[in-house]
């Protein structure tokens, strides 16, 4: 069972005198403080964790990182849970053509907007990159023809281990051609990073915010309309990079304490992921505009009665402001396109005109929800023009 652990706990460690501190080696050990599962604030619901409180890796929930990169070849033997922790560990072996091997694991479930969170220690000596990361992808490359989201809770070089970076970038699939960045840079954090830290990311449909051990340490706005805003998936990595390793200090282990992810506000699309709740009735088809995220596609139905459905699953109930994606297209749109929000039987419905204004999320109003799936909206065409139909959410208040 976890023990009791708060965000002061970990600042009193990292203001330990550094200097005794970063002569100190960092083997792998259990974690001797450990964090109970604490929602970041309230209205957030726990939606995926994983304690590492077993004796090996469950591969129901994850896979391994098996790439071939820098310095090091990535080998599923290398990460095991032991003790509450999993560790990465890492190695001077010869394999797949390098004499390093380091490892990592990467979630099967994809996610996306809410609160990540890691507690994690890096290892003592030169030559390794560590990182808790969010990216597409199964581990068998960082380069996935769908690579897209990059979110970097932290990256970290072991050479300087007070130094560590938070980013966000948008690639245009496997190469980099295109790609938009937002970075902290490597900074000194003024913590002994070979110590237990805790690392957490508030990712939003407005931008990212970074912390370590709840104080904030850079934050990026990062708008779905400059970049893209996929559903990922979790990385904790650990990789021969930079520089030969410090062979002195192998083999070592970098380690994570759990991994955490709380979510507060629902969005639901109607591709991918996101379209777990959206349903159609009547005649739809792919239509060429793009919705409120760059590279979301929308769909059309001009027959009166065509009708698309959104229905979240609510987590946690609470206070929501619920809007729909209104998607004008001139004079083909729906002037008139009905707007139904159903509140588990309390309905109320408007008018949403397709043919004027401006593309954008319009706003039915905030109310209490329930937890469950008992919420929906619904967009019918009227038929004169074509209703489009994209993505709603619902944004806790």
């Amino acid at each position: 069972m976890k023990s009791v652990w708060r965000y002061a706990a970990a600042s009193a460690a990292g203001a330990l005198a550094l200097g005794a501190a970063l002569n100190a080696p960092a083997a792998a050990t259990v974690p001797q403080e450990a964090a109970v599962a604490e929602a970041p604030g309230t209205g957030w619901a726990l939606a995926f964790a994983d304690e590492f409180d077993g004796t090996a890796v469950d591969t129901s929930a994850w896979t391994y990182r098996t790439d071939v990169k820098a310095n090091s070849a990535q080998r599923p033997e290398n990460v095991t849970v032991s003790g509450g922790a999993l560790s990465i560990n890492l190695k001077q072996e010869s394999y797949a053509g390098k004499s390093f091997t380091g490892g990592g694991v990467i979630s099967r479930k994809k996610l996306r907007y809410g609160y990540y969170e890691t507690r994690a220690r890096i290892n003592d000596g030169a030559g390794w990159h560590s990182s808790f990361w969010l990216m597409a992808g199964d581990g068998s490359t960082t380069f996935p023809e769908d690579r897209r989201t990059e979110v970097d809770g932290f990256e970290t070089d072991s050479v300087n281990p007070t130094r560590t970076s938070h980013n966000v970038h948008a690639w245009r699939g496997p190469t980099s051609d295109g790609a938009l960045h937002w970075g902290s840079g490597s900074y000194d954090t003024g913590l002994d990073l070979r110590q237990w830290h805790t690392y957490g990311f508030d990712w939003r449909e407005t931008g990212v915010t970074f912390s370590i051990d709840g104080v904030q340490r850079y934050s990026a706005a990062y708008g779905p309309q400059q970049g893209t805003h996929d559903y990922t998936s979790v990385w904790l990595t650990s990789i021969a990079y930079g520089g030969a390793p410090d062979v002195s200090k192998l083999p070592s282990a970098v380690q994570f304490d759990y991994v955490r992810y709380w979510q507060r506000d629902y969005y639901v699309d109607n591709d991918g992921p996101a379209a777990y709740g959206f349903t159609t009735t009547g005649t739809w088809q792919p239509s060429s505009l793009t919705g409120w995220t760059l590279g979301s596609p929308v769909v059309y139905g001009c027959t009166a009665g065509d009708r698309a459905t959104w229905r979240p699953n609510i987590r946690a109930a609470g206070s929501y402001e619920a809007y729909i994606w209104k998607s004008v297209s001139g004079t083909g749109g729906d002037p008139a396109g009905k707007v139904t929000l159903d509140n588990a039987g309390t309905v109320s419905t408007r008018t949403v005109d397709e043919r004027s204004g401006t593309s954008g999320w319009v706003s039915l109003g905030t109310q209490s929800y329930a937890a469950g799936t008992s919420a929906a909206v619904s967009l019918t065409a009227s038929g004169t023009g074509c209703a489009h139909a994209d993505a709603v959410k619902f944004v806790q208040r």
